[in-house]
């Protein structure tokens, strides 16, 4: 039998074509008839992880010492009544705010996310503030950060007009590897086809890179000097839109003094492009207003990632490629202004003190200070933790760190589909399905669509969301989500039976592609107040950000240097730049080299350099060298290939007991520090890390 969906493995919804025999998922391929249609590497193999010897298919219940990995199985009912008993104990103790959730990036399921946002929130239905996600350290500084605090909207809000562009810039993004269908990807190489220029600024030369007609080899972490150094030009030769400038933003006298006050020669040394290069990248970016920016979470890690962001962004608005044919283009009207929460209706939660500025954007604390809270008891005691497909352990850095956070908690209650670094240390681990078992309704590009049951649930797995409601049922909350298919497909609908019902007689869904219009910010079509600008609390697009003077920071784009950092080592003895975790075609965040048909494919994470780095420092491909850091040393395989000179890359991911063959060491986490963060959103600065690397010979 043939069914049509969504792919199950992670949340990014590709459609296929699912083989089902005797009830049993058999094959998986791309649903040819839907655009997007596609089946990655890691989808490829969803009958083996699906079906995996080692996937979690009944509830257990610790047994031993914490992190030990004893388990015993146990009744729904058991372990459900032991994790609700375990964190109303703590609340009962020490109140709300000791409860913490977190839900990964492989949770990122819409109804899934939904019991960790907004009104919905888990632990908020007991007066916690300390519902969070794997937004602390992915996507959030990028796709709502960046363009509220400089176009009023977020990114999903924003069009690439890539079909109409004579030139695509591709910034720290690789749209081969990503998750999800690669209609990106696809929307790149035709405009190749026709004769459009692709320019990729990337440290590693291998994906995109590979379709551009021009690299720009970026040192990690010095995006934003590369995008100053041309602000610099363009303001200083006067080679911008001066009417867009003068009507439609706000602070650009102000920018314009700082870019006084830097050099060329300073930011060409920082981001490792010379100085003709970034003339001549200029000259190309000035020709035309018909260029598109690709870009995404490979900015955000940086010591000044949000402002980077931004100066990128602000290239484009005063060269008039904002809201134009083949630029960057706002497909929403009738935007509101997007509040600042106060101080006070966040500042209870773990974080917002240190980055208040992410807090009161998004409501949520900040997960990078959770282990000061649960072992300093910093600013309050932490003691009960949920963890929904994820592992900090893994994804954080300083994994060692996180095992005395768990050994710490006085319940750790975990939902996944196979064991973690984290869930070794789990009182209660509750198993969940992969998204081909669940019934519910998705989001898809400009409407909704149904997201059918493939196969029934393995073993005793349940979705997260029904888990969720039966401990939230025990809790005393449980009517806060649906209890069964029916209502949570109505509750992912708002309750609109109409929709509903139009969806399940929509194969491929309810869909309102977004109607284009150009410089809707002239004619007031932007706002909701109907005025003329951008939905910002200015009203212009803002070069200098009202919220963030507000929050105490320096308001317009200060370029910082991760060699700044005094800490960090001088360049003498450090004086590589190492970038980590890009994405793989194989693996999902940390999930993946648990597996093994996923570890054989690729069998170890590499140290990634260019051919004349190798030579500088005495390596040679396939030999084992030390990548040190002031943070520690590790030990990995030297792979000779495309990058920027000075500079290496590192994939992630590693470094769990559960994982295959080389998969269980090579944690490159271990030499990087939770303790350096963009001081506006928290990230932390794990994709520049100051570094140097020896034979082991």
């Amino acid at each position: 039998m043939k069914k049509k969906g969504f792919c199950g493995i992670c949340p990014d919804k590709c459609p296929i074509e699912a083989t089902v025999e005797d009830g049993r998922l058999i094959k998986v391929e791309p649903d040819r008839d839907c655009p997007g249609g596609r089946v990655c590497p890691r989808g490829a193999l969803s009958p083996q992880i699906v079906y995996s010897e080692k996937r979690i298919r009944k509830p257990l219940i610790r047994n031993g010492e914490k992190g030990s990995g004893a388990f015993r199985e146990a009744t729904w009912e058991e372990a459900l009544d032991a994790a609700a008993a375990g964190f109303m104990k703590i609340k009962e103790r020490y109140g709300a705010d000791a409860l913490v959730s977190y839900v990964g990036s492989s949770g990122r399921e819409a109804a899934t996310m939904r019991c960790f946002n907004g009104v919905n929130a888990f632990f908020k239905n007991l007066g916690s503030h300390n519902d969070m996600s794997c937004g602390c350290i992915c996507n959030v500084s990028s796709n709502m950060m960046t363009p509220v605090l400089t176009y009023g909207v977020p990114t999903p809000k924003l069009y690439q007009d890539i079909s109409n562009s004579e030139v695509v810039f591709i910034w720290g993004k690789n749209s081969k590897t990503d998750s999800g269908p690669l209609t990106t990807l696809e929307l790149v190489k035709a405009a190749k086809a026709r004769g459009a220029k692709i320019i990729v600024i990337d440290p590693r030369g291998e994906g995109m890179a590979e379709l551009a007609d021009w690299w720009i080899p970026v040192i990690p972490g010095a995006d934003g000097a590369l995008a100053v150094a041309m602000l610099k030009i363009i303001v200083e030769e006067e080679r911008y839109d001066k009417v867009f400038v003068n009507e439609y933003t706000k602070g650009f006298d102000e920018f314009a003094g700082y870019l006084r006050t830097v050099s060329l020669e300073e930011m060409s040394e920082c981001c490792g492009i010379s100085m003709e290069d970034i003339r001549k990248l200029t000259d190309i970016f000035c020709s035309t207003t018909k260029i598109s920016l690709i870009s995404y979470t490979g900015l955000e890690y940086q010591l000044s990632g949000v402002q980077n962001n931004r100066a990128i962004q602000i290239l484009w608005a005063i060269t008039g490629k904002i809201d134009v044919p083949g630029g960057i283009c706002i497909a929403s009207k009738k935007n509101p202004t997007i509040p600042l929460r106060p101080m006070e209706t966040v500042e209870d939660a773990v974080g917002a003190k240190e980055f208040p500025l992410y807090s009161r954007l998004t409501g949520s604390g900040q997960f990078v200070k959770i282990p000061e809270a649960v072992l300093h008891d910093d600013p309050y005691p932490v003691r009960g933790m949920l963890i929904c497909a994820a592992s900090p352990a893994i994804t954080y850095p300083e994994q060692s760190l996180w095992h005395e956070v768990y050994k710490k908690l006085d319940c750790l209650v975990v939902l996944d589909r196979f064991m973690t670094d984290d869930a070794k240390y789990a009182d209660v681990i509750l198993p969940a399905t992969t998204y081909y078992e669940d019934q519910s309704v998705v989001p898809v590009q400009g409407g909704m669509r149904l997201r059918n049951r493939i196969i029934e649930p393995v073993g005793e797995a349940k979705s997260d969301v029904f888990i969720l409601q039966e401990l939230a049922e025990r809790m005393g909350f449980g009517d806060a989500y649906p209890k069964n298919d029916e209502e949570l497909m109505l509750w992912m609908c708002g309750g609109n039976e109409q929709l509903l019902d139009r969806l399940k007689k929509s194969e491929y869904g309810v869909v309102n592609p977004p109607e284009i219009q150009y410089e809707k910010y002239k004619t007031g079509e932007l706002r909701e107040d109907g005025k003329p600008g951008f939905p910002t609390p200015s009203g212009k697009f803002e070069i200098s950000s009202t919220y963030i003077a507000e929050c105490g920071y320096t308001p317009y784009p200060k370029y910082e240097d991760i060699r700044s950092v005094k800490e960090m080592g001088s360049k003498e003895e450090y004086p590589l730049i190492m970038t980590t975790a890009a994405r793989s075609a194989l693996r999902f965040c940390s999930f993946g080299p648990g597996l093994k048909e996923i570890a054989e494919r690729e069998p170890l994470p590499t140290i990634d350099m260019n051919a004349e780095d190798a030579k500088r420092y005495g390596l040679e491909d396939g030999e084992e060298a030390i990548v040190e850091t002031v943070f520690g040393k590790g030990e990995f395989k030297v792979r000779i290939c495309p990058m920027a000179k000075g500079s290496i890359h590192i994939a992630g991911g590693a470094g769990s007991f559960y994982m295959e063959g080389e998969w269980k060491k090579h944690n490159v986490n271990e030499i990087c520090s939770m303790k350096y963060s963009d001081p506006l959103s928290g990230f932390l600065t794990f994709k520049s890390v100051p570094c140097k690397v020896t034979s082991i010979k």
